[in-house]
């Protein structure tokens, strides 16, 4: 069983959102522990709705500090700025954050929150679904060490070094992975253990294009699904979800991409 299906497994056995904070290139590197799309971030339909709320600024600003918290190498629970119960369990080796497993989309039980008609009823985080969730966590967390100790064995960041193809796709992964946030080319460069320069030249190369220019690509791509389903959003608002943290920035991009400024493929799109 590769980490994909485990994770979809206790997904039904815990009745929860399971997602990965990724810390460690073994993740891109080693095909057991590589995640489906989704698995990288929150994707419970309750989130994705939530997201939209404040443009996403609530749930980064709750991960960044989440992410401080589990640096300590201790499991803690709590509701997010939304009101939803969950539970973090951080994988360390020798003080080394390699990832944190986040299990959520439960309620509290004691929760009053009314969710909407479209979205479906969200269980309740019990004593015993708790009792579950750690279980799980604790199985997982497991499972990676032992995962990452086996990549570690087997020559891991000192093998041999990969050919161009491994590391485009790695390109890929990690931008469709981490689009929303604040990424640049030395984060995918730190977690693949590969020079920046090497790296860049090897994208611009076969690409055509800069690491900057794909993710900018990436995040247009997603803005016009966002034009199109959610016209009653403004383009701030949208910029914001799609990982540009100014809406001129973001309009300048899109003209220069799609040859037409976001507010106009939006009426475009009516037609």
């Amino acid at each position: 069983m590769n980490l994909v299906e485990l994770l979809r497994y206790y997904e039904k056995k815990t009745s929860s959102s399971i997602s990965i904070e990724v810390r460690h290139p073994a993740f891109y590197r080693c095909e057991r522990l590589k995640l489906a799309p989704d698995q990288y971030l929150h994707h419970s339909e309750f989130c994705r709705m939530a997201k939209l709320r404040d443009a996403n600024a609530s749930c980064s600003a709750n991960k960044r500090r989440s992410l401080e918290v589990a640096k300590r190498g201790r499991c803690f629970s709590g509701c997010c700025p939304h009101g939803i119960w969950e539970y973090a369990c951080p994988v360390t080796s020798e003080g080394e954050l390699y990832a944190v497993l986040y299990f959520g989309n439960l309620l509290p039980e004691e929760s009053s929150i009314k969710l909407p008609d479209t979205i479906c009823p969200l269980p309740r985080a019990t004593e015993e679904k708790k009792h579950q969730i750690r279980l799980a966590a604790k199985f997982i967390a497991h499972f990676l060490k032992i995962e990452l100790e086996l990549f570690s064995a087997s020559g891991g960041m000192a093998g041999k070094q990969h050919d161009e193809a491994f590391y485009l796709e790695n390109c890929r992964n990690f931008i469709n992975c981490h689009y929303l946030e604040n990424i640049a080319l030395t984060d995918l460069s730190d977690l693949l253990k590969v020079n920046p320069n090497y790296l860049g030249s090897l994208i611009l190369r076969k690409t055509g294009s800069s690491f900057r220019s794909l993710l900018a690509r990436r995040r247009i791509e997603e803005s016009k699904i966002y034009l199109k389903l959610h016209p009653q959003l403004s383009i701030s608002k949208i910029a914001r979800l799609c990982g540009f943290t100014d809406s001129n920035y973001f309009s300048l991009v899109f003209h220069r991409i799609c040859g037409q400024t976001p507010q106009e493929y939006k009426k475009s799109q009516k037609n």
